[in-house]
């Protein structure tokens, strides 16, 4: 990490350098590019990301949640084997800071068998290309899937999340989406509508999520505000299954 980077304070946007490692998540590298938690992306406690994720207005059981599961140890299946049951674990057993905390590093979110997931609405698939940054032309796509070009609504998302289920299918042979991770994609979006949506019906702005997908920033320039209230497990959920509705590939 650059010296600038060190010194910069918490909270001022400063976008990773070549030398900073990075997610496939544009909200988890937004921290990091806020210093909300490391901005070089290494040995993050779980504490830091909890905290971060509190601060842009998630409650303490999707937040918990979010950063119990992570910080589980990763495993993959034997060679050649589906994943027998379920494991969103991202560390590597043992993996601790030199206080003995256990850390995760921003690329291990990346990692197959995991979270990872196929059908990105901005990334590519693994067996296609880059899953971890930015595919400019896939996010123009997605920026001009607004219904109303001004604004994002649950309808919009989902709908878009369906339409890239149904290239991906005819694109990539190897396309690997079951339900679970289809709930997981749909519970990320529905995450980003909570956090930055407007009203009952969580409008997010379109420059909200041009500077979210587009800068990896928060939209602290556009007027964006963390919410008073939390979002806690059964308003996500609802969100969730809202998207699931119109992205349901299956």
């Amino acid at each position: 990490m650059s010296t600038e980077n060190q010194t910069l304070p918490k909270g001022q946007y400063h976008r990773g350098g070549p030398d900073d490692l990075r997610s496939p998540c544009p909200i988890v590298n937004s921290l990091a590019n806020h210093g909300l938690i490391a901005r070089d992306g290494r040995n993050i406690t779980a504490s830091s990301l909890k905290a971060a994720l509190s601060q842009i207005g998630l409650g303490f059981d999707t937040a918990g949640g979010l950063v119990k599961i992570a910080f589980q140890d990763h495993i993959d299946p034997p060679a050649g084997e589906p994943p027998s049951t379920p494991n969103f674990g991202l560390r590597d057993a043992n993996q601790v800071n030199e206080d003995g905390e256990a850390v995760l590093n921003l690329d291990q979110l990346g990692r197959p068998h995991a979270i990872e997931h196929d059908v990105s609405v901005t990334r590519q698939d693994r067996a296609l290309g880059d899953y971890v940054h930015l595919n400019p032309d896939l996010y123009q796509r997605f920026l001009q899937s607004s219904g109303n070009g001004s604004s994002f609504s649950i309808p919009d998302v989902g709908k878009y999340r369906k339409k890239r289920f149904d290239e991906q299918k005819r694109e990539n042979p190897e396309l690997g989406l079951n339900k679970r991770m289809h709930y997981i994609a749909c519970a990320e979006m529905g995450g980003i509508m909570c956090v930055f949506g407007k009203g009952a019906l969580y409008h997010v702005p379109k420059e909200y999520m041009e500077a979210v997908f587009g800068e990896e920033r928060l939209p602290y320039e556009e007027g964006w505000r963390p919410r008073w209230t939390k979002v806690f497990l059964p308003e996500a959920g609802v969100v969730t299954l809202g998207i699931s509705h119109y992205a349901w590939p299956f």
